[in-house]
């Protein structure tokens, strides 16, 4: 399985997200590859995330090749730092897609920052 389809799946299986608590919409991600669209359809309502591989229209559409995006969902790419890049194109409520940096992996190797200041306080 590709990182882009682990990451659409996995959302799926998230519990709700309480920093997500008040945010309600759809994105939908057109991945480009070769002359296929793989189209995914993100659902942020209050605290859960579901995807699916629906083809209607969302509140806000994201469209860039479907490798770019298997490095953003490997978190090897920032989604915003590809916006600012022109590797991605972002039409609709542009705050849904900044959710989109929350809902992705850090990049390989790092740590999850609460969990660093957490073992700190044991010592």
């Amino acid at each position: 399985m590709d990182p882009t389809t682990e990451f659409f799946e996995g959302l799926n299986h998230r519990p709700p997200d309480p920093l997500l608590g008040r945010i309600r919409g759809t994105v939908r991600f057109e991945l480009e590859s070769d002359t296929d669209v793989d189209t995914w359809l993100l659902v942020l309502s209050a605290g859960s995330v579901s995807a699916t591989q629906t083809d209607r229209a969302a509140d806000c559409t994201v469209r860039t090749d479907r490798d770019y995006f298997n490095r953003i969902a490997a978190g090897e790419a920032n989604p915003f730092a590809a916006l600012l890049r022109n590797r991605v194109t972002v039409q609709g409520k542009l705050t849904l897609y900044s959710y989109l940096n929350h809902l992705v992996p850090g990049p390989p190797g790092a740590h999850e920052p609460r969990d660093w200041v957490r073992q700190r306080g044991q010592r």
